[in-house]
């Protein structure tokens, strides 16, 4: 009867391996299929016409947007098409289209060609886009996101940025130690160093500002600037939020043992957020430009208490329907005059991006 019971498992196991997208090798926990959370239905007004949308399907793997953005588009029978943005012929193609989704890859050179198109489409075409051409800007560009939250005085780690080797030199010779050394774009905690010394400082200037340092990519190098940024001693874990439209999501991320950097490891806990941080997350968002998702990290300082920004992003690696989880209970805070109010649930957060997006389609046409 137990090997009956197995083989049976294992055939449910088999049925819930996943169409071309997905991850071939691994069976995907329930929270993780795309059917595992509700449909959301989008109430359209009868005086405003439906778009027709160009859908790019550029990604692989479980945690790919483009399915839960075309599921929200076949929920509410909006009109689509899969557009190749790569294609010579994308501004003919764009051309006949009203809105354009496209989740831009993290990699550099994906980076480029989304820079260059996504502003081509929207300032030239005049299309209503996904990702905005403002948000893309400082997307996976820490110097641009530190440029605009010490413009809006946000509580940010200290940062030392400059493409200037003078003033570097004059840097490493009197700054604090440790601290951290970052390649604006890197992610997922690669391209991260700690600087314990000024013999070590001094190795990575040079490197810098001769032939390079050397990234994760071998046709990029960091060259010729340098971001510095101070060791905070803190309470072990940061703290991700995530944001979309007044809905409210996040979980605590911890580092591996023997590391300082939580981003990448993959050990995460779900459970409920400080008011003073949502806040502080609506306080972020509010100072940069619009984006359809903003996910905010902070550390907490052990010296102080006080919460501090380590860096915001417009898309982030998501697999589960499950992004917020309060007592064991799934769900999302919804925001309304600083009030913040659980509301339990599973929800796709491409799909609530989704409903932003229609919303500014509807409020363009009305």
């Amino acid at each position: 009867m137990q090997e009956i019971a197995n083989r049976k498992d294992i055939q449910e196991m088999r049925m819930l391996r996943i169409p071309e997208y997905r991850d071939s090798t691994r069976v995907i926990p329930e929270n993780e299929r795309l059917e595992s959370a509700p449909l959301l239905y989008f109430e359209w007004p009868v005086s405003v016409p439906k778009p027709f949308v160009g859908l790019v399907k550029s990604e692989r793997g479980n945690d790919a947007y483009w399915p839960k953005f075309e599921r929200f588009l076949n929920t509410n029978k909006i009109h689509y098409k899969e557009l190749d943005i790569k294609a010579s012929n994308f501004i003919s193609e764009c051309k006949n289209l009203d809105i354009i989704v496209w989740r831009t890859l993290s990699n550099y050179v994906d980076q480029w060609e989304a820079a260059d198109k996504v502003e081509f489409i929207q300032d030239s075409l005049g299309k209503l886009i996904l990702p905005p051409r403002q948000a893309l800007w400082m997307d996976e560009d820490k110097i641009r996101a530190q440029w605009l939250f010490e413009l809006n005085h946000l509580p940010v780690i200290n940062t030392f940025v400059s493409y200037s080797k003078e003033e570097t030199k004059k840097h490493i010779e009197t700054c604090q130690y440790p601290f951290i050394s970052k390649d604006k774009t890197c992610s997922r905690s690669k391209g991260v160093h700690l600087i314990e010394n000024k013999k070590q400082a001094r190795t990575l200037m040079e490197k810098v500002f001769d032939g390079g340092l050397k990234l994760n990519n071998s046709y990029v190098k960091q060259k010729n600037y340098v971001y510095f940024q101070k060791f905070v001693l803190n309470k072990g874990f940061d703290l991700r939020v995530i944001m979309i439209g007044n809905s409210y999501f996040g979980y605590y991320r911890f580092p591996k043992k023997g590391d300082y950097r939580a981003s990448g490891s993959g050990i995460v806990a779900k459970k409920d957020i400080p008011l003073e941080v949502l806040l502080l997350a609506k306080k972020v968002r509010d100072c940069l430009p619009k984006s359809y998702l903003l996910a905010v990290d902070f550390l907490q300082a052990t010296h102080d208490d006080k919460y501090f920004i380590i860096e915001a992003s417009i898309f982030i690696t998501m697999e589960s329907c499950e992004q917020l989880v309060v007592n064991g209970v799934a769900g999302r805070y919804l925001e309304q005059d600083d009030k913040f109010t659980f509301e339990p649930g599973r929800f796709w957060i491409q799909e609530l991006m989704m409903e932003e997006l229609m919303k500014d389609w509807v409020l363009k046409n009305s």
